[in-house]
């Protein structure tokens, strides 16, 4: 109990400042107290959404390229003995709706984090030979995604529900679409989309450092290397997020069958998303969660089941995933869709006890998850560049508390509608006509 209460306060110490520097560019410090280190990571305000078909992937496949050398570090060899010498981690990420990259180094070596990290954005080397090379390490990775049925149904359910938008194709791009990739296309990518007003500049770590004056003249000269670069980004609103398609089976010789499934959701920033953080993890977000106990612990269908929230700034998705047996596969199904449907008709609705534990579990995933500098950068990075503002880690826990059980009960009512649901399987059932049946039930 008093570890809860001192981790809480800890929580609420977890401040920020924004400011904004002449070129355009956003710098988040985030003083931390108690570690000796920090995190330096820059957000880019894209994604693989805004991908024109001809170059789907790009966006993922630029994350890789930047690695390849800088001015500053002509070689990937020289970049990641820059960092492996101090002993840091470096690394990247990219989303449908952001891009990311980030070191993390012991506080002494914070103008080397900058360095590293503003050479990359600025002034990449971007040279044929190391795109040449790249393209068969990328399309290696989808290869190995391929392979994994449990990732590869993931995929082909968001070509499906997403299909006419920019949602729809995989982050990683295809085939194709990489091999056709040149130098000067990432050119051209980097003017669109890595001018300074459309990067955020994150530095979380120790107060000493973060808080010093001469922190924001040095974030300010690091990313100055590049005069005058303004992207021109173009951010298309989806009109209708969700497509018309709701079934998908993809044959495929598999030892277990992987089906995934929802029904449309809220958006990024729609109020009800702390009641919908709480639906999910009732549902299930974990091993006390009612799809897991039903599906795994009394039936014994699967190895994982879990439901799941896909959220953009249009809309969103809210269902489940599992692996089950082939000869049970109705079964499972069946009962994976009459969990949703018990709460949302009133059968079997959420409890107060349900609720205290929801509440209990996301308050302790969000204090766990803030443990560490690089936690800490992209939590307050990633609310500045989707939500358009920071709620600090404790105004989300307040939040998080005010929501009621008729709050909770009411948006599973509204989301999980009959007629609505869309539902993909990977692998090779022998009942196609059966699994439709149960399907067309919901």
């Amino acid at each position: 109990m008093t570890l809860g209460i001192y981790r809480v306060k800890y929580l609420s110490m977890l401040d920020h400042k924004i400011q904004i520097l002449k070129s355009g560019l956003r710098i988040i410090t985030v003083p931390m107290d108690s570690v000796q280190s920090l995190t330096v990571m820059a957000l880019s305000n894209t994604g693989s959404r805004y991908e024109s078909p001809k170059q789907y992937g790009i966006a993922h496949f630029f994350e890789h390229i930047v690695f390849k050398g800088t001015n500053k570090y002509p070689t990937a060899q020289d970049l990641a003995e820059a960092v492996d010498s101090v002993g840091a981690n470096f690394n990247a990420f990219t989303g449908k709706e952001y891009t990311g990259y980030h070191v993390q180094v012991a506080s002494k070596h914070f103008e080397l984090a900058l360095d590293v990290v503003s050479d990359m954005l600025l002034t990449p080397k971007l040279r044929q030979e190391d795109i040449d090379r790249e393209k068969g390490v990328i399309i290696e990775e989808m290869n190995m995604y391929a392979d994994m049925p449990k990732a590869h149904i993931s995929n082909l359910f968001e070509q499906m529900i997403f299909k006419g938008n920019g949602l729809s194709h995989d982050i990683i791009g295809s085939k194709k679409t990489v091999s056709n990739i040149t130098s000067a296309d990432f050119e051209e990518f980097l003017n669109t989309w890595y001018g300074m007003d459309n990067l955020i500049v994150v530095v979380a770590g120790e107060r000493a450092v973060v808080e010093k004056p001469a922190t924001l003249e040095l974030i300010e000269k690091m990313f100055s290397k590049v005069k005058d670069r303004k992207s021109e980004p173009t951010h298309p609103v989806i009109d209708r997020v969700l497509s018309g398609e709701k079934f998908l089976l993809h044959a495929k010789k598999t030892e277990q069958i992987h089906f995934t499934f929802g029904w449309p959701g809220i958006q990024r920033k729609s109020g009800e998303r702390y009641a919908m953080m709480l639906l999910n993890a009732i549902v299930g977000g974990n091993m006390s969660s009612r799809l897991f106990s039903e599906i795994r612990e009394k039936r014994g269908l699967c190895y994982y089941v879990y439901s799941e929230v896909r959220q953009f700034h249009e809309g969103g998705l809210f269902g489940a995933s599992a692996g089950v047996d082939p000869n049970r596969v109705e079964e499972a199904i069946e009962a994976s869709l009459a969990e949703f449907t018990k709460i949302s008709a009133g059968k079997k609705p959420i409890t107060n006890a349900e609720l205290k534990r929801a509440k209990d579990y996301v308050v302790g995933k969000m204090i766990l998850g803030l443990e560490d500098s690089e936690s800490v950068a992209q939590f307050f990075g990633l609310r500045q560049l989707l939500h358009g503002q920071i709620e600090s880690p404790s105004e989300a826990i307040e939040k998080m508390k005010a929501v009621t059980l008729a709050q909770v009960q009411t948006l599973a009512k509204k989301l999980i509608k009959k007629g609505e649901l869309r539902f993909a399987l990977i692998g090779n059932p022998q009942n196609k006509a059966k699994i439709k049946e149960i399907i067309n039930k919901y």
